[in-house]
C-alpha cells in the first residue's frame, strides 16, 4: 500500500466550534476558477434551499465567494484562495509529504508561521 496524505478544508466561517479562528497551513489559489466554482455551486439547488430554510442564508454562492476572498487576503498573495491543513502523517505517510503543494506549484503558498507553530 502506498503513502496517503490527508488534508482538512477550513471550516465554514473560518472558525472552530468554539469560535476560534482556524488558520490554514497552505493556501491554494482559486482565482482562475472562481467563475466555475460559482457555476458548480449554483447546481446544488437543494443545498441552497436547505441553507435558506435552516440557517437563513439566502446567498450561499455569495458566502463562498466572501470566504474565498477572505482566505485570499489571509494568503497575502492571492485574490481568492482555499485553505488547507494536513492531517497528522503518523500511520499514513512520511512527515514532510505534501503532494498538494507539489502539484499546485506557484498556485500554492505554505504558511511558514503555521509550520513553526507545529514544533
Amino acid at each position: 500500500m502506498g503513502e496517503v496524505t490527508l488534508y482538512h478544508a477550513l471550516p465554514y466561517g473560518l472558525c472552530d466550534g468554539l469560535r476560534r479562528r482556524i488558520l490554514p497551513e497552505l493556501y491554494a489559489d482559486v482565482t482562475p476558477v472562481m467563475d466555475l466554482k460559482r457555476k458548480m455551486l449554483r447546481c446544488h439547488r437543494s443545498q441552497g434551499e436547505w441553507l435558506g430554510s435552516s440557517q437563513g442564508m439566502d446567498s450561499y454562492v455569495g458566502e463562498m465567494e466572501h470566504m474565498s476572498r477572505r482566505v485570499g487576503e489571509m494568503s497575502g498573495c492571492f485574490e481568492f484562495a482555499e485553505g488547507w491543513r494536513r492531517h497528522s502523517h503518523r500511520g499514513f505517510s512520511g512527515q514532510d509529504r505534501d503532494p498538494l503543494s507539489e502539484l499546485l506549484g506557484s498556485a500554492c503558498r505554505v504558511d511558514s508561521n503555521y509550520e513553526r507553530g507545529r514544533e
